[in-house]
């Protein structure tokens, strides 16, 4: 018969037990125990390696001495608080349908892995998780539910996975305690798992129960119903507050605190020595009376948590642990859930059923050792051991068979470095057309297996070393102008006697470039070419020769006058649209244009006398550029600003008589009347274009 070596870890206590398989049940073989010599757990969690790590090594020795056998493999518990699930979904698009391999889908599943991991840290900032396992319950392939994607064509992949989590904390705290001691884990389970196995029969697991291992920093809730265990709960109380309590009451150490309370079920007194040294017996009844207060703080977080749990009053409630002896609990704990004091009781070795060997073995604090041995023996337990990924050894859980995938998640490989983005595309607009230049494929990453290249798929055994290479992105869509822009030859011409070398010219995004250049993504290219005599025109970038009008403005009004050319290639008038060939010699005429050529006037000033429009003739007249007088031979450039005067000065009323008939029949005794904008005027009042003036005779009276 195989043997196992069951060991509980506990907050204050440390059991081992060497079991196996009976006709029947389970035999203890044989079994040992110590407590910790110092307070080296708390809720539960290892704080000192080394204290622990020292309390296995003694029950480690004496299993051994008692079995005349060495031992190499144990299955240890985690605290049922510690366990995490979550369900997730990641889902990924492609532009384009492909073939979803299972790398890709892998991917998909990490995904959705680290999201229930997001979503656990969330809850839980402080500590860090490690995924002990994960299944997938949904896949979809474009909103279709299938099975399987592997080997399925679509563009939208979609999975919902389920997963497991424990914190690193506890994992490595435990791993370390148990290398420490020359031991490798064979399995691991989960505390109220465990106890439950033991302590509720299956047949029993039909009835809604709640079971409560009270330890010494934690009690961890178990529920049961139509025939399986469906809640965890944890409170963070159990003996040791009440431990503490008679610590500060009766001024004693820790241990002796705990002996204090350990006698409370057996004598009516208790005697001890406190920290000062004075000897003290006390009644039972003291005790008791100091102690309520926390047992009833402790019985109605079980009970909260209880309710909330289960959503209702269990049928019963077994307790078990340590824990569970503390006088009054069971009491409590009936009251406040409403149920009759024989539906709340303490389960022990004793009543266990199928499980033969040592005797010895006693109480409700064996359960949990009892139910880890009967968990390895039945291979109920997470089966647990050690790879190497990339030299870095990370421990496997194996929910069902260990895969390359598994070591992959347990070393925290993300899924970026799984699966490879594909180089991006290139896209650009050449002279109006769209051209769209494909990024290259990324490379898959590989799994080399003892050497041996493998799929993810492939099953692991201890001490298989992966090697991991990471995928690699395609490498994006590249080009030069030269690729965009097939090589024109270069033309030697002469342009009014002047060699010129005319080449095709390429601009981007309106900027010259060379064609050895890097084209940028969507860049938008024109090509000029060196075909004809308008491209020629482009190619010398000369406004001389590439303007077609010249725009001016004379007293800020704009005006175009054409520009006249006349070309000659080899003596040989010709059109824009006459093809340039190499060695051809091209001759441009350019009309120019001079200030004579516009034939500017100045604008007459207006008047209005009696109603009747009247111009005012210009008197001097001279054309301007930016406050230089121009003469007529100068010439004319693209932009000009010119302004034509046609005064010096504004007239004066007189000045503006001659231009103006005045009635020339004067009567008797009358005078000349004059006005300006309805204001009596003289022959002097400066005047402004547009200004009314009124002139008329005037009767004047006779004087007596």
């Amino acid at each position: 018969m195989e043997q196992v070596f069951a060991l509980d870890i506990g907050t204050r206590l440390v059991m081992g037990l060497i079991m196996e398989k009976a006709p029947g049940g389970y035999h203890i073989i044989a079994r040992a125990q110590t407590e910790h010599r110092q307070r080296a757990m708390y809720d539960g969690q290892i704080h000192d390696i080394e204290e622990v790590a020292q309390a296995v090594q003694r029950v480690k020795e004496e299993l051994e001495e008692k079995i005349k056998g060495n031992l190499h493999y144990v299955s240890v518990a985690a605290a049922g608080r510690a366990l995490k699930t979550a369900v997730a979904t990641a889902q990924k698009s492609e532009l384009i349908p492909m073939i979803w391999e299972r790398e890709d889908i892998f991917a998909l599943e990490m995904e959705a892995v680290q999201q229930a991991l997001r979503e656990i840290q969330a809850e839980d900032e402080i500590i860090p998780y490690h995924c002990v396992g994960y299944s997938t319950i949904e896949s979809l392939l474009e909103g279709q539910n299938l099975s399987s994607l592997s080997g399925q064509r679509g563009k939208e992949a979609q999975v919902k996975v389920i997963a497991t989590f424990l914190p690193r904390t506890v994992i490595d705290g435990l791993t370390r305690v148990i290398s420490k001691v020359g031991l490798e884990m064979r399995e691991l389970t989960l505390e109220p798992i465990a106890a439950g196995r033991a302590a509720i029969p299956p047949d029993m697991r039909r009835m809604n129960l709640a079971l409560v291992d009270v330890g010494a920093g934690t009690s961890d809730i178990a529920l049961t119903k139509s025939g399986s265990f469906f809640a965890y709960g944890m409170v963070p109380m159990a003996g040791d507050e009440i431990t503490e309590r008679i610590c500060q009451h009766f001024l004693v150490d820790f241990q002796t605190g705990e002996k204090i309370k350990r006698s409370l079920n057996t004598k009516t007194k208790v005697t001890f020595t406190d920290f000062l040294g004075m000897k003290t017996t006390v009644n039972k009844e003291e005790v008791l009376e100091q102690i309520q207060p926390v047992v009833l703080e402790l019985a109605q977080k079980l009970a909260d948590e209880i309710l909330r749990l289960n959503q209702g009053n269990p049928h019963a409630i077994i307790l078990i642990g340590g824990g569970s002896q503390t006088p009054l609990l069971a009491e409590v704990l009936s009251d406040l859930l409403e149920l009759p004091r024989n539906r709340v009781g303490i389960q022990v070795r004793e009543r266990i059923q199928g499980v033969s060997g040592e005797k010895s073995l006693k109480g409700p604090d064996a359960i949990t050792p009892i139910g880890i041995g009967i968990s390895t023996i039945e291979g109920e337990g997470l089966q647990y051991f050690s790879v190497h990924v990339n030299d870095l050894t990370v421990q496997i859980f194996e929910l069902q068979l260990a895969t390359v995938s598994d070591a992959l998640l347990a070393a925290g490989i993300t899924p970026r470095l799984l699966v490879g983005r594909p180089g991006s595309a290139l896209t650009v607009e050449l002279n109006g057309d769209i051209k769209v230049s494909k990024g290259q494929f990324s490379k898959p990453a590989q799994f080399f297996l003892n050497g041996e290249e493998v799929k993810l798929d492939h099953e692991l055994k201890p001490g298989d070393k992966i090697q991991f290479i990471p995928a690699q992105d395609g490498e994006n869509a590249q080009a030069t102008f030269a690729d965009l822009v097939p090589a024109i030859p270069e033309k030697k011409i002469k342009v009014n006697g002047e060699s010129v070398v005319f080449t095709a010219q390429i601009f981007c995004n309106g900027r010259p470039v060379t064609r050895d250049g890097d084209v940028p993504d969507g860049a938008k290219i024109t090509v000029f070419q060196n075909q004809t005599l308008k491209d020629l025109l482009h190619f010398l970038n000369d406004k001389q020769y590439s303007l077609s009008e010249i725009r001016y403005k004379i007293n800020g009004e704009e005006r175009v006058i054409p520009i006249h050319k006349e070309f000659y290639i080899n003596q040989q008038k010709v059109a824009l649209e006459r093809m340039i060939k190499d060695g051809d010699d091209l001759v441009i005429l350019v009309k120019e244009v001079y200030i004579k050529d516009l034939q500017l006037k100045p604008t007459p000033m207006v008047f209005y006398v009696n109603g009747q429009e009247v111009e005012y003739p210009p008197q001097i007249f001279r054309i301007l550029s930016r406050g230089r007088v121009l003469s007529d031979q100068e010439k004319v450039v693209d932009g000009m600003e010119l302004s034509v005067e046609g005064y010096d000065t504004m007239p004066l009323l007189s000045e503006l008589l001659p231009y103006v008939n005045i009635p020339q029949d004067v009567p008797a005794n009358a005078r000349l009347s004059l006005k300006r904008n309805n204001q009596e005027a003289e022959f002097t009042t400066p005047l402004i274009p547009g200004d009314r003036i009124e002139i008329h005779w005037e009767q004047v009276a006779s004087a007596l």
